[in-house]
């Protein structure tokens, strides 16, 4: 079906209808032979004529159209439209209706988007990449490509993974990204042996050679091009493995032309020519061997090639090939500059520099601009600077198109990953609604319970019932009833380390009344009296903390730190030394953390203040290498660690300690003093 493309346009670049042409090959779903029929027989008639090659573009447009509006018309469920709008997109295609083509691919999307149907929402984006990359819009088809690409990737469907990745391929390599090209096409080689996908490595070898000839490392992009000569073989589709031979050989000879073996650059563009029906077949690929070969001879011996020139521009001009009509002609430029016919020579360059001008295929104004200057010395200068101009804006708009396709597929993997953070974000808080929810139906359950409970103290058969009831409910409520459990502790502990602490601290300056009652004691104890009422507001703040984040609203973490030391040295007579972090470099901890080396330290100190009756205290907090360094050291009387029941403090510290996932460490002597040491990892 395919193989009429080229009779009716011609792409911007022989290496782009090749490509493409093979490409509509390989893709799963695309050749149409490969749908199967439906039950409408009027329709698959229109199928069937829409694809024969005998009839000309107006018949083939017609059966096509006529296609489309039966579906528009028809009730048949969305699977089977899809179906059948990717069978009519395939076929305008075929017949380079690119408007129609896009269409019809949109309206797939209008019916699968809502659906949420990721294999066809793939399929419909890899439709458009090929629409713009047809229409010359690299950077919009590589938008397409790379949306699909994700999506194929998410379905582990490969072999349309690798057919949109060589897709990319392509495109950085009309960008001149060669490099980017080349590393695409390797990814996709490795995947396409691994699937054992014939055509597919053919067509990886073949485009590694032009990346390679585009980075000028002709002879490893020869070795490619003979690969892809010699996989030939291996293709079991004869229908096309004349063209893909004829690829083939043209790419090697082009590789020889660059190399400047002219020789062998003829012998193989002669082997090329020697392909049956390949002017019926692929006109512009013929075209392109008759003008190649008459080059090579052409560079051999100024007097041959002219005849092989004129053949290749008078096919060239009938089919009006864009490329061949404009590279026949700067062949001709040259041929007859070597025989000094300058009239002649002026004349083809006009042409095609006109052409070249018109279609934008700015490498050609290059050479075109090139001629000028020696057909037309007295300009030449004029010429130059025009070429000059041309060649740097040319460069800049080659950096412009690589940074924006890179920019276009680092925006892509930005929004994938803002679209599942956005999913994240709507499962937490769908999980915490939920957990709201079945907090508040416990808490009112519970309610119920109690308002129930001296009623149900009358009635025991009723009390059993309901206590059966009320069990069958905590039984389904296990992690609500663990985090109860842990909050029970959490509350426990800041009643122990903190609440406590405090008012051992105001007893024992209180205790003072009853040593020495004067006017100054007194006055002093009147200040830990006020500091009850604290401790009473503090109590009250714990009972209704749900989180710990109020610790860290009373300001700077260094600053609650110090006040604490300060409270221990007002409080007790023991000499206490102190070494904090920077701010800059405490503040970076987590929440978490803070929080609980604040309540170890509170704890520490406690223990010293009521065990250890020591007359100095060490005590160090620093950060290194990623790793929170605490030490508490006391000259005190020490105790056996071995033989040490723990307290609920210890057991509070080591709690802690576990929920940070930190390393404590507790060595201690008689008589010799206690250390607490602890690490944790930031």
């Amino acid at each position: 079906m395919f193989l009429n493309i080229i009779f009716v346009k011609s792409k911007k670049h022989l290496l782009r209808q090749i490509a493409f042409l093979l490409g509509l090959f390989f893709i799963v779903g695309c050749n149409p032979s490969d749908d199967k029929p439906i039950n409408q027989k009027k329709l698959d008639k229109y199928f069937e004529n829409s694809s024969n090659v005998n009839f000309d573009k107006a018949t083939r447009l017609k059966f096509i159209d006529s296609i489309e509006t039966l579906i528009e018309n028809s009730n048949e469920n969305d699977s089977i439209k899809i179906k059948n709008y990717f069978k009519i997109a395939n076929r305008y295609f075929g017949v380079l209706e690119y408007e129609k083509y896009k269409d019809i691919t949109n309206k797939i999307l209008q019916i699968s988007i809502p659906n949420n149907d990721s294999l066809n929402i793939a399929r419909a984006e890899y439709y458009l990449g090929d629409y713009y990359f047809s229409t010359s819009q690299n950077d919009s088809a590589y938008q397409y490509y790379l949306e699909a690409e994700k999506k194929y990737e998410k379905l582990n469907d490969k072999l349309n993974l690798v057919n949109t990745k060589l897709r990319k391929a392509y495109i950085l390599s009309y960008e001149k990204d060669f490099l980017g090209s080349e590393s695409e096409t390797v990814k996709v080689l490795s995947i396409a042996k691994e699937i054992k996908d014939q055509e597919l490595i053919y067509e990886c070898l073949a485009h590694l050679g032009r990346s390679l000839s585009g980075l000028g490392n002709y002879e490893k992009a020869l070795e490619y091009h003979q690969k892809s000569l010699s996989q030939i073989k291996n293709i079991k589709n004869e229908n096309y493995k004349p063209i893909l031979q004829a690829q083939a050989i043209n790419n090697i000879g082009f590789v020889y032309l660059n190399l400047g073996k002219f020789k062998e650059a003829g012998e193989i563009f002669a082997e090329g020519l020697k392909i049956k029906n390949l002017i019926e077949i692929q006109p512009v690929l013929y075209i392109s061997l008759v003008d190649n070969y008459s080059y090579s001879r052409f560079k051999i011996n100024k007097n041959e090639g002219l005849s092989g020139f004129k053949t290749a521009l008078e096919i060239g001009d009938k089919i009006n090939d864009i490329y061949s009509k404009i590279n026949i002609r700067i062949h001709l430029v040259e041929y007859f500059l070597s025989k000094k016919d300058t009239v002649k020579a002026l004349q083809y360059n006009e042409e095609a520099n006109q052409l070249a001008k018109e279609s934008k295929y700015n490498k050609e104004v290059l050479q075109t601009l090139d001629f000028y200057t020696q057909l037309k010395p007295k300009e030449g200068l004029k010429y130059a600077k025009e070429y000059i101009k041309l060649s740097d804006s040319l460069q800049r708009q080659e950096r412009l198109s690589r940074n924006k396709l890179a920019r276009i597929e680092f925006e892509t993997d930005e929004i994938i990953v803002e679209k599942e953070a956005i999913s994240n974000r709507f499962r937490i808080i769908l999980i915490s609604s939920l957990l709201i929810i079945s907090f508040g139906i416990l808490f009112y359950i519970i309610l119920y319970q109690r308002s129930k409970h001296k009623e149900l103290l009358f009635n025991q058969e009723q009390q059993k019932a309901n206590e059966e009831i009320y069990k069958l409910m905590l039984d389904k409520q296990d992690e609500l009833e663990e985090a109860k459990k842990k909050e029970k502790l959490r509350i426990s502990q800041d009643l122990h380390d903190n609440i406590l602490n405090k008012l051992a601290g105001i007893r024992f300056n209180l205790f003072a009344l009853t040593q020495k009652p004067d006017e100054t004691v007194i006055k002093r104890s009147i200040e830990y009296i006020d500091k009850i009422q604290n401790v009473e507001n503090e109590i009250r703040t714990v009972a209704h903390e749900l989180h710990f984040e109020s610790f860290l609203n009373k300001g700077n973490y260094r600053s609650i730190l110090e006040q604490l030391i300060q409270n221990q040295k007002e409080t007790y007579k023991t000499k206490c030394e102190c070494s904090i972090a920077p701010d800059e470099t405490i503040e970076t901890i987590s929440a978490l953390i803070k929080m609980n080396v604040y309540r170890i330290i509170q704890e520490t100190l406690n223990n010293i203040n009521k065990h250890a009756n020591a007359t100095l205290i060490s005590l160090s907090l620093y950060i290194d290498e990623g790793f929170l360094y605490l030490s508490i050291k006391d000259d005190g009387v020490g105790f056996k660690v071995s033989k040490t029941k723990s307290g609920i403090g210890l057991k509070n510290i080591e709690s802690r300690t576990e929920s940070i996932n930190g390393r404590l460490k507790i060595s201690s002597e008689i008589n010799k003093g206690t250390k607490v040491s602890l690490k944790v990892k930031l």
